[in-house]
């Protein structure tokens, strides 16, 4: 589990620096572009848009059912689980207003607490089907009704961008509160149904032995969904600037998922074949939310103040060297950590905040 865990973390920054840099548009290509510029466009839409953010809402939702099973089950795990996500909520609201709009802490917290009503529920599987079918369709019809516009480096919109960039914490507190009370908005409405689930399929898939080594699906059909995850991603990287490409990249959300079953098997072979490399994903996996922090502090720190002339000039190559940077002093730290025996400071204040309110 904490494997799985630390090894969608270290991947959510392959796409959330971007966001980081330019939280309106993300990534605006330039005007001409190279083969490796085009390769990791490729690699990113195939392999990382949306696959790390659904594994980790299959981990969360396996989380809350291993909890809820240690525990005991009864009353008093409930409400260690519902303490535990409401001061998640919290967290995830002091970083979208502070920090990053870019947050899923609330919206994985407000799903957590909906997720509990189905911890011993018969027919799982299909609501999970519905709740992660319905909110893309949704999205589906709105992309179909709303053109969105495509920019590049050299348009007008670009350049009108660039001048509204934050220069200083006040103009960035000022846009994060902005952007993250739309995103507030957009949580009961597409959101937090999709992640409900996600995080519903990740209850079903622990109980069926997915996270331990056992699968209910034959390896071939995972591999098949796989390979059709892929071709849909594919399409879409073809098709990105129509609005044929705009339908692809709402249904993409949907071919996430079988992409992260893939995952899940082949950190199962990493762990039978490499367990050095399964012992560090599980380290980082444990120091989850304090790592989850602080890729933000980092990306808004280089981003906005350290570097800001990063926003202009980085293309993909260099956002890809800046993740591998990343990566690296996410594991290091998570090591360290880790052999001098210190609880994240994110996670030792979630403990005490869980215990204070186990003693009221």
């Amino acid at each position: 589990m904490d494997s799985v865990r630390g090894f969608a973390l270290l991947g959510l920054t392959l796409t959330n620096l971007f966001f980081m840099a330019n939280f309106a548009y993300g990534y605006v290509p330039p005007v001409n572009q190279d083969w490796l510029e085009s390769g990791l466009s490729l690699v990113t839409t195939v392999f990382a848009d949306g696959r790390f953010r659904t594994l980790f809402c299959l981990v969360f939702g396996a989380a809350l059912v291993m909890q809820y099973q240690q525990w005991q089950k009864g009353d008093d795990a409930l409400f260690m689980i519902k303490s535990r996500l409401c001061i998640l909520a919290v967290f995830g609201v002091l970083h979208g207003y502070l920090l990053w709009p870019g947050d899923i802490l609330l919206n994985y917290a407000l799903s957590g607490l909906l997720a509990l009503m189905w911890l011993n529920a018969k027919h799982r599987l299909l609501t999970a089907a519905l709740l992660t079918l319905l909110p893309v369709g949704l999205l589906v019809v709105l992309s179909l009704l709303v053109r969105e516009p495509n920019i590049d480096r050299a348009s007008a919109e670009y350049a009108t961008l660039i001048t509204s960039m934050p220069v200083n914490y006040a103009e960035l507190l000022s846009q994060n509160v902005s952007h993250f009370n739309m995103m507030i908005l957009l949580i009961p409405l597409a959101t937090l149904w999709n992640t409900l689930g996600l995080m519903l399929f990740g209850m079903e898939l622990y109980e069926r032995g997915w996270f331990s080594g056992q699968r209910a699906l034959p390896a071939k059909w995972v591999w098949i969904l796989w390979c059709a995850s892929a071709s849909v991603s594919l399409l879409l990287w073809l098709n990105r600037d129509t609005t044929t490409g705009q339908v692809l990249e709402t249904i993409n959300w949907l071919a996430a998922l079988p992409m992260a079953l893939g995952y899940l098997m082949l950190l199962q072979a990493i762990t039978a074949n490499l367990p050095r490399v399964s012992k560090i994903l599980a380290i980082v996996g444990r120091y989850s939310l304090s790592l989850y922090l602080l890729q933000s502090l980092i990306g808004i720190g280089v981003f906005h103040f350290v570097f800001p002339a990063a926003r202009v000039l980085f293309t993909r190559p260099e956002y890809f060297v800046f993740f591998l940077a990343l990566t690296l002093v996410q594991v290091i730290l998570a090591i360290l950590l880790n052999r001098a025996k210190k609880t994240g400071p994110a996670e030792f204040i979630l403990k005490r905040c869980v215990r204070h309110l186990s003693r009221v």
